[in-house]
């Protein structure tokens, strides 16, 4: 009775809250504020209330970003990835326990077998039979119990490759295939991830919009193939410049994207300009004979609290097209 009061209680609560900021009551906007009513989710709490005391509001982008952060599909990978581990755990232990009948079993058998070859055995011939008979079945259990086991152990072993491929497919899903960095889904989701912990802990997230000067005519004068070269050099100085903790991203084309946590914006605009200067100062190879010069235009922007996303990356954006009225080969900041 108490906890059908609390729940009517709590699903009170998000009515009025849905009411309250003009949100549509959507299953998914229904679940995000009954766990945020329901007090369960520290983060998803803390990052609600830091929007409703900026005098965020909760439109569609938002409260997409919100559901997205809190109840993302990595935490669905994370659970496959647990229930593998916990197969294989459980397929392990049934193997070592087979194993161990298997060699009790066949210990049995020879203890038997040689109990109806001695002298007691020979001289009570209905008892020697039935001996034999036993000797019989326990060698045909231990050869079950075998049989079991090996079956048992290639299960096991699948499992493991399994577990494997997932690994691998996870992680070709998450990297551009030609420069070995994030993509951009890895991007969108390290995005919101990093969005909802900064308003969890107060901290700075910097983020730069890096784009190849008329890359355009790098593959209209060299070739797709050099352009690939410049796109792989680019992305490893970008990859030299950052922290660990940093993202770097192939956003889409010649376009790239660095997350910066824990960085204010003149701390992300060093970064950027760092990055520029690098690149500035050496030649990407373009042919045995020829070589081909290549800057970069940069936007910087740190995220506002409660923000929408995409007008986070779209103010980045800004900035970037500043860079290129201003002439190119420079930072600007929005």
């Amino acid at each position: 009775m108490v906890a059908t009061i609390e729940s009517t209680s709590v699903a009170d609560r998000v009515a009025a809250s849905l009411r309250r900021h003009g949100i549509p009551p959507t299953p998914d906007n229904y679940a995000l504020w009954y766990e945020y009513h329901g007090g369960r989710n520290a983060s998803l709490k803390h990052t609600i209330d830091a929007i409703i005391s900026n005098h965020g509001e909760f439109d569609e982008n938002t409260l997409e970003d919100l559901h997205l952060c809190f109840f993302s599909l990595a935490r669905e990978k994370k659970a496959i990835r647990d229930t593998s581990a916990r197969v294989l755990e459980t397929l392990k232990e049934v193997v070592f326990v087979a194993s161990d009948a298997g060699a009790d079993a066949r210990q049995f058998g020879l203890a038997l077998n040689d109990f109806a070859s001695s002298a007691f055995g020979q001289r009570i011939v209905n008892l020697q039979q039935l001996i034999e008979e036993l000797v019989q079945e326990s060698q045909r259990m231990a050869g079950q119990s075998e049989y079991v086991s090996t079956r048992m152990r290639q299960s096991a072993d699948k499992i493991e490759r399994l577990e494997q491929n997932l690994e691998e497919a996870l992680r070709d899903a998450s990297l551009d295939g030609l420069t070995g960095i994030a993509n951009r889904r890895t991007f969108d989701q390290t995005l919101r991830r990093l969005a909802g912990e900064t308003m969890n802990s107060g901290d700075d997230l910097g983020l730069l919009m890096v784009d190849i000067d008329h890359f355009k005519l790098v593959n209209d004068q060299w070739g797709h193939q050099t352009g690939d070269l410049v796109l792989q050099h680019l992305a490893g100085i970008l990859q030299k410049s950052v922290r660990g903790e940093d993202l770097v991203a192939r956003y889409g084309g010649e376009e790239f994207a660095v997350l910066l946590p824990r960085t204010d914006l003149e701390a992300t605009v060093i970064v950027g300009e760092n990055v520029r200067q690098v690149l500035r100062r050496e030649l990407q190879q373009g042919s045995a004979n020829n070589t081909v010069a290549v800057t970069v235009s940069i936007g910087a922007a740190v995220y506002d609290f409660g923000e929408p996303l995409p007008e986070w990356v779209a103010r980045a954006d800004h900035a970037l097209y500043c860079a290129k009225q201003a002439g190119r080969d420079c930072v600007r900041s929005a």
